[in-house]
């Protein structure tokens, strides 16, 4: 059955920036010191984003980044440690340090291609919040920057914390814990930047669904995430279904059927690229 979509698309290149920034800075490079100095800096540039990476897979657990980090990491020193004439002129006899670097970019650049197009290196935060708008009605006006407590369920404590934990690792949500309570943050693709790299309770102005250890459930939505749907939706129908989403992911997670919720986010087909 065809829905339509409620969310704007996004055509922001913010995903592009650090491949631009990479490449400006080879050719700029290359221009003033030569392609020698270029491929260095463009390693070096490389290496700096395999530590970043690094440092999301630390936060997420997740086995896409894991390769991605490994990939960027030896394209990273293939680049510092091959002279440049190996790089673009034939004829010439790979040292065993090199095959090895190209041989094993190459195979972790298959894999990462298999992770990207089965979404598993995606952050499915805008099939989020599709899913939680596919049923809401217009509003004008009904938008409020206050989060919103929604119902009151059962559920242990373990169960949370290892659903907190499947989110993080299938790059659904973020998770903060805190003293009473864990919070959950869908995270957008190409936004993921603000939710990695910042710590503490940076999550308070972005939209969330907070589970209390007391059972009780509450939303916030982004005034930011709420203009991104096309039209004035009705915030109380938002922030239920929202919750309602987060809580039925819940029961299957409890239950042993997290396939089911991988399988509802896949579904919606979204680009793979937001």
């Amino acid at each position: 059955m065809y829905h339509r979509r409620k969310i704007k698309p996004d055509r922001s290149i913010t995903g592009l920036l650090p491949a631009i920034i990479a490449l400006s800075l080879f050719i700029i490079t290359n221009i003033f010191w030569g392609v020698s100095a270029g491929l260095k800096v463009l390693g070096v540039t490389i290496l700096i984003y395999a530590i970043f990476t690094f440092i999301a897979v630390f936060r997420t657990r997740s086995i896409g980044y894991f390769v991605s980090a490994l990939y960027l990491l030896s394209m990273a020193l293939y680049l510092l440690v091959v002279p440049a004439e190996f790089v673009f002129e034939s004829g010439h006899d790979f040292p065993p340090m090199a095959k090895f670097f190209v041989f094993t970019s190459f195979s972790l650049l298959l894999v990462l291609i298999y992770l990207m197009v089965t979404r598993k290196i995606k952050w499915k935060g805008r099939e989020v919040f599709e899913l939680a708008a596919r049923s809401v009605n217009e509003s004008p006006g009904s938008f409020t920057e206050r989060p919103r407590p929604v119902t009151k369920i059962v559920y242990s404590k373990n169960d949370l914390i290892g659903f907190a934990g499947f989110m993080r690792r299938n790059l659904i949500a973020l998770p903060y814990q805190e003293t009473n309570r864990i919070v959950l943050a869908p995270v957008p693709m190409k936004k993921d930047f603000a939710f990695l790299y910042k710590y503490g309770r940076n999550y308070i102005d972005k939209s969330w669904v907070a589970f209390d250890f007391d059972g009780n459930v509450s939303v916030h939505i982004s005034k930011e995430d709420y203009l991104n749907y096309k039209d004035e939706l009705s915030f109380d129908q938002l922030c239920t279904s929202m919750a309602n989403l987060f809580i039925e992911f819940l029961e299957y997670f409890v239950k042993g059927e997290e396939v089911r919720i991988i399988d509802k986010l896949d579904s919606l087909k979204m680009n793979i690229f937001t």
